[in-house]
């Protein structure tokens, strides 16, 4: 049995989001056109909707577990209709801010090889959405009597956002540098595959049956941001390239605690699993993809200190490179500045749990105070401005972060 069947919008929304195309990914052609050039042997894009046939027709978790699937969204009650809708327009949303994004800081690429991967990584991006949107179109029911058309006015609205208006705060940030395409392929993605194991068992299952050829496909944007860090990494290590190490690590600070958010509020996420929508809660799927975070990093810290070492097994220069962080000893020649350290899930939050929604908590997770007391704001943005990307810093997403720091009254009792 084939994994997955394929199949197109209505006419009316297949050219909206071709001309959606046209105004925010050009290069598409141009990816098309060199396929087989970077791509040889690996099917070609096509814009499409992937229907997965190996999925459970029973609904695995939450208060309907062992009853069908919903086929409809008429059938899914109350706030189960609009949840599912808020799930799927965030989930559209983050596949077009992205293309938007990667466009920024494109021609800044490594070379040509990893401007296609990019290029190839933009159009998977364009197909996600493109399935979102069939998620929406192929179900009449989601414009049945007693709601409004919720397909039209949630396409309509999604194919008019611009960078800053859409629904995550990742996606409204603009890159600065091509690190930014590289680190974001690698820890704002490595989320969206989170996301998409979790919503594999989704109740509504037209929903369901989109994950698993999306899950596909997310291995490759992972493996090209994975291996593009390494190399800018390698390439800084030598004295070589436009970026050092610390680069990549301001970088990485700036983008991880947006990929944490992501998640929801780590206290919540019951009400997914009661509606049969996702199978983990959201703090057990963050700890789990802080894990796969911090494996990265190991990987590109062995590799790190294995230029110095050359010979040296993988687990060693894994334990070498994790006792330098930990305890700021070199080895090998290899300083705690030379390597990448996983940023605390604490620090630079802006959601969350009361104690670390705007709380003043550095790298390392520990609370910055004075006098006993948290520090004022405008001591921690300057302590900011030394963890972060200087460009990032004049970027509007920073300077409303700054804002709500500046006018957020912290509960008194947390600390």
């Amino acid at each position: 049995m084939a994994l997955y069947s394929t199949t197109t919008l209505q006419e009316r929304y297949h050219k909206a989001i071709l001309d959606w195309q046209r105004r925010h990914f050009p290069e598409l052609n141009l990816l098309q056109d060199n396929w087989d050039k970077y791509f040889k042997g690996t099917q070609p894009f096509q814009l499409v909707a992937k229907v997965g046939n190996n999925v459970s027709d029973t609904i695995e978790v939450g208060q309907y577990q062992g009853r069908p699937k919903f086929s409809r969204a008429s059938e899914m009650r109350g706030n189960m209709f609009y949840q599912a809708r808020n799930i799927i327009r965030a989930q559209a949303s983050t596949e077009l801010g992205s293309i938007q994004q990667h466009r920024m800081s494109l021609e800044q690429s490594l070379g040509d090889e990893s401007k296609y991967c990019v290029l190839r990584v933009m159009a998977e991006e364009l197909r996600h959405a493109y399935q979102m949107f069939w998620v929406l179109d192929d179900d009449a029911t989601w414009r049945s009597a007693g709601h409004t058309d919720v397909a039209e006015e949630t396409i309509d609205e999604l194919l008019g956002m611009e960078t800053g208006e859409h629904v995550l705060d990742a996606f409204n940030i603009r890159f600065g540098t091509f690190v930014d395409n590289a680190m974001f392929t690698m820890v704002i993605d490595l989320v969206g595959k989170h996301q998409l194991a979790m919503q594999r068992v989704f109740s509504y299952a037209p929903m369901a049956r989109s994950m698993p050829p999306m899950f596909l496909e997310e291995g490759f944007h992972l493996g090209t941001g994975r291996r593009l860090i390494k190399e800018i990494c390698l390439r800084g290590s030598r004295g070589e390239g436009d970026w050092s190490v610390q680069d990549v690590q301001r970088t990485l600070n700036q983008w991880l605690p947006r990929g944490v958010e992501m998640f929801g509020n780590e206290d919540a996420g019951q009400t997914n699993i009661t509606f049969g929508f996702k199978d983990k809660s959201n703090g057990a799927a963050l700890t789990e993809y802080l894990a796969e975070v911090q494996g990265v990093l190991d990987d590109i810290n062995a590799a790190l200190v294995q230029t110095r070492a050359p010979g040296l097994p993988r687990d060693e220069a894994v334990a070498a490179a994790r006792g330098t962080i930990a305890r700021g000893d070199p080895a090998h020649g290899l300083g705690r500045d030379d390597l990448l350290r996983l940023p605390s899930k604490r620090f630079f939050r802006r959601r969350g749990p009361e104690d670390v929604m705007l709380q003043p908590y550095d790298l390392d997770g520990e609370l910055l105070t004075e006098g006993g007391k948290p520090v004022a704001p405008d001591v921690y943005l300057r302590y900011l401005a030394t963890q972060l990307p200087a460009h990032y810093l004049q970027d509007a997403d920073f300077l409303q972060y700054a804002d709500k720091l500046r006018n957020h009254e912290p509960a008194a009792a947390w600390y």
